[in-house]
C-alpha cells in the first residue's frame, strides 16, 4: 500500500506537459548531441579499423574417376582445402603472384574454406584496395593450377563463381551498425537527461509545488484550455493575437468562470476576516497574467453585488485599457497618472463600465517615472477616499522584479496576492517576492497559479490547498466532469504568453499604441 501511494505521489508530481514541451524545445540540442556522437564514433572507427576489401572465388572439387557429388569427393575437398592452405601460404605462390603483378611484396591475406556438407571450396583474398584485391585473386587462381599436382593428381578444381571487384569495404557494415547503435543510445540518453532536468526544474507546475516549494498557500488554479494545445508547444516567441479573457465575455467557458468565482469568494472571505478592502495583485515577471487575473477578480466580486474599483497601477505597460475598452476609446488626459499628478479630476479620470458593472481608473501610455508618480501623497489620498466609497479596490501593479512600484503600492493596500505563472519563474525568486510582500503593510494572502497546461486527455489534479481542493470530487478535471458538455473547457484562448525575463523596461520608451496588446494573447 505504501509503495502504491509513493508511486501515485510521483505520478502526481510528474508534469507531462512541461516535460513534453521541454523536449520539443530542446530537440535542436538533442539533434546536435546525436550528430556529435556519430562523428566521434566514425572517427574512432576509422582510427581503430583500416579499410580492407575482400573478394571470393568458389570452386567445385571433383574426382577424375568418380561423380561430382559423391561423399568421397566431399572428404577429398576437405583434405584439398587443408592442403591448399599450405600452398596459398607458401612463399613460392606469393613470389609468382608478385612477379605477375610487378610488385616487390605480397600485400594480401588468403584463406580457403569448405562449404559444410558439400564439395565446394571458397578462396578468399583480402587486400587494402578493391582493384588490388581483384588482381591478386586472378593471379592466385592462375598460378595455383600449376601447384595443384603437388596436392593430388586425381582431384580437379573447376571454377563455380568468378571473383568480382569488391565495391564496399569489409568494415562498412560494422561501422554502420555501430553508428545506428550510437544514434539510438545517444538519443535515448539525451532525451532522458532533458526529462530529468525538466522534472528537477525548480519552477511551479501544480498546487503540490506551491505547498512544497513556496512559503505560502494556494488561492486556486487557472488552467489554459485553448483549442490547439499541442500546437502551442511549437510556438516559440511568436506574437499572438490578443483576446479578452474576461469572465464577462460570452465565450468564457463554464469552468473558467467558476474557477475565477471560487478564487474571488475565497479572497473575499479572507478580506472580510481582516477587514481588507484594498487588494493588490502582482507577479514576479511580466506575462504571468496578473492583469487578467486582476480584471477577473474585480468582475467576479462585482457580480456578487459589490461596488468594485479596478485601478491600473502598471504605468510602465498598461494593459487593462485593452481588456475593457475598444482601441479608439480612452485618452491619456483622463488617465490615472494625470489624476495622481493633479492634471485632471476624479470625475474625468474614473469611468463606469455599465456592461460589466465595475468602476475603472486606467492608463493609456507609458510613464518611465512611474515609481515617482505612485509615491506621491495623492496616491494614498486616492486610496483612502476610495475606501469610503467602494467595497473593494483592486490594484494591478507592475512585476516586482523589474521595478519598485508594487512594493510602494503594497504599503498602501490591505491585502496582496502573487500571481504565479505555470513553469516560468524559479521558486527561489518567488519566495524572495513573497518575503518582500510580507514585509509590506498589506497582509499577504497567497498565490494564484495561472496558465497551467495539460496534455489532451490528461487528468487535472487539484489538491486541497487554500480551500480549493473541494472541487476535486467533481469528476474529470479534478472530477469536474459531471457537468457534461462543460467539461471541455477549450474556447478562451491562451492564458498568457511566456515572456522573457527582464524585457519589461524596454516598453518604457515605446509609444502607447505598441503596448495595447493584451497581457494574455492566444497561443
Amino acid at each position: 500500500m505504501e509503495n502504491k501511494q509513493n508511486t501515485d505521489s510521483l505520478l502526481d508530481r510528474l508534469d507531462l506537459y512541461s516535460i513534453f514541451r521541454d523536449i520539443i524545445r530542446n530537440l535542436w540540442a538533442i539533434l546536435l548531441g546525436v550528430i556529435a556522437v556519430c562523428l566521434i564514433v566514425n572517427m574512432m572507427s576509422k582510427e581503430k579499423y583500416e579499410s580492407t576489401y575482400s573478394t571470393t572465388a568458389t570452386f567445385i572439387v571433383t574426382s577424375r574417376t568418380g561423380g561430382s557429388y559423391a561423399n568421397g569427393n566431399r572428404t577429398a575437398a576437405s583434405t584439398m582445402a587443408s592442403s591448399y592452405s599450405n600452398i596459398l601460404n607458401s612463399n613460392l605462390l606469393k613470389k609468382k603472384v608478385c612477379e605477375d603483378l610487378g610488385v616487390s611484396s605480397f600485400n594480401a591475406k588468403m584463406s580457403t574454406s569448405v562449404v559444410k556438407d558439400t564439395n565446394l571450396m571458397q578462396l578468399t583474398i583480402t587486400s587494402d584496395s578493391p582493384w588490388n584485391t581483384y588482381k591478386i585473386t586472378r593471379s592466385v587462381m592462375e598460378n595455383v593450377k600449376e601447384l595443384t599436382g603437388y596436392v593430388s593428381n586425381d582431384m580437379v578444381m573447376e571454377v563455380l563463381q568468378q571473383p568480382a571487384v569488391p565495391l564496399k569495404a569489409d568494415g562498412m557494415y560494422s561501422s554502420r551498425r555501430q553508428t545506428k547503435i550510437a544514434i539510438a543510445i545517444s538519443c535515448a540518453a539525451l532525451t532522458l537527461a532533458f526529462i530529468y532536468l525538466s522534472y528537477r526544474k525548480n519552477t511551479i507546475k501544480n498546487e503540490n509545488d506551491i505547498a512544497d516549494k513556496l512559503e505560502t498557500r494556494s488561492l486556486g488554479v487557472l488552467y489554459y484550455d485553448g483549442k490547439h494545445k499541442l500546437k502551442s508547444l511549437f510556438n516559440f516567441g511568436k506574437k499572438k493575437k490578443k483576446q479578452k479573457l474576461l469572465v464577462s465575455e460570452v465565450t468564457a467557458s463554464f469552468e473558467f468562470v467558476e474557477r475565477n468565482k471560487k478564487i474571488a469568494a475565497l479572497i473575499a472571505a479572507q478580506a472580510k476576516n481582516i477587514g481588507a478592502k484594498v487588494i493588490l495583485v502582482t507577479s514576479v515577471m511580466e506575462h504571468e497574467g496578473k492583469s487578467t487575473v486582476s480584471a477577473n477578480l474585480a468582475l467576479s466580486l462585482a457580480q456578487q453585488s459589490n461596488d468594485v474599483l479596478l485601478i491600473d497601477g502598471d504605468m510602465r505597460r498598461p494593459t487593462l485599457n485593452s481588456l475593457f475598452l475598444d482601441k479608439d476609446e480612452g485618452s491619456d488626459e483622463t488617465s490615472l497618472a494625470k489624476l495622481l499628478m493633479g492634471e485632471t479630476s476624479m470625475k474625468r479620470a474614473m469611468r463606469y463600465d455599465e456592461k460589466r458593472g465595475v468602476y475603472l481608473l486606467l492608463n493609456y501610455k507609458n510613464y518611465p517615472n512611474s515609481t515617482d508618480i505612485v509615491s506621491k501623497d495623492t496616491t494614498a489620498q486616492l486610496i483612502d477616499a476610495a475606501r469610503n466609497t467602494f467595497d473593494y479596490i483592486i490594484i494591478d501593479t507592475p512585476p516586482m522584479s523589474l521595478m519598485a512600484d508594487a512594493e510602494v503600492l503594497a504599503g498602501l493596500a490591505d491585502m496582496s496576492i502573487l500571481v504565479v505563472s505555470y513553469d516560468l519563474v524559479y521558486a527561489q525568486d518567488l519566495n524572495d517576492a513573497i518575503d518582500s510582500l510580507k514585509d509590506c503593510r498589506a497582509q499577504f494572502a497567497g498565490c494564484i497559479l495561472n496558465q497551467v497546461r495539460t496534455l489532451p486527455g490528461e487528468r487535472r489534479t487539484v489538491v486541497g490547498q487554500g480551500g480549493y481542493g473541494r472541487y476535486g470530487h467533481y469528476g474529470r478535471y479534478g472530477r469536474y466532469g459531471r457537468y457534461g458538455k462543460y467539461s471541455n473547457y477549450g474556447r478562451y484562448g491562451n492564458y498568457g504568453r511566456y515572456g522573457a525575463y527582464g524585457y519589461y523596461g524596454h516598453y518604457a520608451e515605446q509609444p502607447a499604441e505598441q503596448t495595447e496588446e493584451a497581457e494574455n494573447p492566444e497561443e
